[in-house]
């Protein structure tokens, strides 16, 4: 089992799964929320929270934590990711250079110069408990040169990121510093997936997170390329699985040794009607690669009208504790919001009971 993740603000057993509260917030749902179903750290995007509302306006608020009313461990993504998916569904958004990314709103035309050391600055700025790296991301399916261009620049950019990073400590003295978390690129080349691992390893980082898209033109979880990298990394390094969230693959990804989890599934299921629920006898079992663990629930169905029982028997989330998937479907059918908040509730509060099962609990 993986050794338990010290941060300034609090120790997280793993594998742990971290929400997406993108900008500064679960949808939906309320920190006192989170922390009463037993969430225990969430995601922010620094990306995102630049465009809006500003690092300046967070950082006056009293910092991320404060701004958001959220005491636990916060990561915060660099947004590598997210600029990539945004300059590849438009090239006019921005473009991505050798040592910068320079990005455009779409609506203002605002430009956003990124390079390593404002995405880390922009992390100290925001508070974060854990800053990861700006990565360089490509598409699984890229021509290998586009791939080897992504690893260089994703590894020089993490030296810089480093060196920020340390100096951005020495300045200010800090008794308790952040984390830095370093992403692995490299597409679907063990080659160039195991150098990135090394590479970034030598230059010595708290933690990695493995990066680009996980998932094959199928949705099946990119298995081979997660070993890979787990392999090539400390055996001791907390290893991140950014953007799988499905509960089958955070099953595989945990046993190939990932411990750390976070993907907006859960929450953007539950606000469509998608529910998650343990199959009968699996509740107090941990499951492994290949079972058949769960099952979804799809409230919107017309045998869900008249289902005057909880979603799932057993469960303890405030939606199963008070309510039926009768009263459910009905607030879903007739608009009301607090249908989407409970179905989020019930998605999270799945997570941490799956997440505790992986850990032995």
């Amino acid at each position: 089992m993986a050794e338990p993740l010290a941060t300034r603000r609090g120790t997280l057993a793993v594998p742990t799964f971290l929400p997406d509260a993108t900008r500064a917030g679960v949808r939906g749902v309320t920190s006192d929320d989170l922390r009463r179903i037993g969430i225990e750290a969430v995601v922010v995007n620094a990306f995102h929270l630049l465009r809006r509302p500003g690092a300046r306006v967070v950082q006056a608020a009293g910092g991320i934590h404060r701004f958001m009313d959220w005491d636990g461990p916060i990561l915060s993504d660099s947004g590598g990711f997210q600029v990539w998916s945004l300059i590849r569904q438009d090239p006019n958004r921005g473009v991505i250079r050798d040592n910068e990314v320079i990005f455009r709103e779409p609506e203002t035309g605002e430009k956003w110069n990124l390079t390593p050391e404002r995405i880390i600055g922009l992390q100290f700025q925001l508070g974060s408990d854990i800053a990861v790296c700006l990565d360089d991301c490509t598409d699984a399916e890229a021509p290998h040169a586009e791939q080897e261009r992504s690893v260089e620049r994703t590894v020089r950019w993490a030296r810089r990121c480093r060196e920020e990073f340390d100096r951005q400590l020495a300045e200010r003295r800090m008794d308790d510093p952040p984390r830095i978390f370093a992403v692995v690129q490299g597409g679907g080349s063990e080659e160039l997936r195991r150098q990135c691992a090394r590479e970034l390893a030598s230059i010595g980082f708290d933690g990695y997170g493995f990066g680009g898209w996980p998932l094959d033109a199928d949705n099946a979880l990119l298995s081979e390329p997660l070993r890979w990298v787990a392999e090539s990394l400390p055996a001791d390094a907390p290893k991140h699985a950014l953007g799988i969230g499905r509960p089958d693959h955070v099953v595989s990804a945990f046993a190939l040794g990932y411990s750390m989890f976070d993907c907006a599934l859960p929450t953007r299921d539950a606000r469509h009607g998608r529910l998650y629920a343990f199959r009968r006898g699996w509740a107090d079992r941990r499951p492994e690669p290949g079972d058949h663990f769960y099952r979804a629930v799809r409230i919107h169905d017309a045998e869900h009208r008249v289902a005057h029982e909880p979603i799932e028997d057993g469960c303890d989330c405030p939606l199963c504790s008070r309510h039926t998937a009768a009263y459910l479907h009905h607030l879903f059918k007739v608009g009301d919001l607090s249908a989407e908040r409970l179905a989020t509730l019930h998605n999270l509060r799945f997570y941490v009971r799956l997440f505790e099962l992986l850990r032995g609990g």
